[in-house]
């Protein structure tokens, strides 16, 4: 069995829409190689941690042992069915959930309209894919690369319509949060 924090070399905050119901969590890597999860309970305000294994299986879902409920596994599945949005299986029930990394929020607030956008990692992790080369036309929220982190595997999406002008990553590279993966030119005379 794999550690969790393989994945993870940092705290990662998200804000999470579960049910029209929005908080912000954040996950930290334990000690003893597990993920703490955060979030304040919206009922009593008060800050609720738990702790969590979570171990990718042959099938490519997840198991999840939280700390507190013995040694009960919960299998998950999920897929990104927009950028930001995904489709979770937990123990046979589906969930759609939306997801913003704090920092992927920062950065598509500060992208340009004109010029050239970053397309940056949204947390540590390992590059599985590049999704597009130099030259690319791409549209807005088109998948360009993929990350590996926390054993999930997060589709980058492009920032902006535009043209592919800068790839600085292959596959297997490691990241940190906000690296630069790709960039995407997005004014009209992109094709000097």
């Amino acid at each position: 069995m794999s550690s969790a924090t393989e994945s993870v070399r940092g705290r990662a905050r998200f804000e999470v829409e579960v049910a029209g119901r929005s908080r912000q969590v954040e996950v930290t890597p334990a000690e003893d190689g597990r993920l703490a999860v955060t979030w304040v309970d919206p009922v009593t305000a008060i800050h609720v941690t738990r702790v969590a294994d979570v171990t990718r299986l042959a099938s490519g879902a997840l198991s999840l042992v939280l700390g507190d409920s013995g040694h009960a596994s919960h299998e998950i599945t999920g897929h990104e069915t927009a950028p930001g949005a995904l489709l979770l299986g937990f123990d046979g029930r589906r969930v759609q959930v939306r997801v913003a990394d704090q920092r992927r929020r920062k950065s598509a607030a500060a992208a340009p309209v004109e010029g050239e956008a970053p397309v940056t990692a949204p947390m540590p992790g390992k590059v599985v894919r590049v999704l597009a080369a130099i030259g690319d036309t791409v549209e807005e929220g088109q998948g360009l690369a993929v990350v590996e982190a926390m054993k999930m595997e997060n589709e980058v999406p492009s920032p902006a319509a535009g043209i592919v002008s800068d790839v600085r990553v292959t596959d297997g590279d490691s990241v940190d949060a906000g690296a630069v993966l790709l960039v995407v030119r997005t004014d009209a005379e992109g094709d000097d």
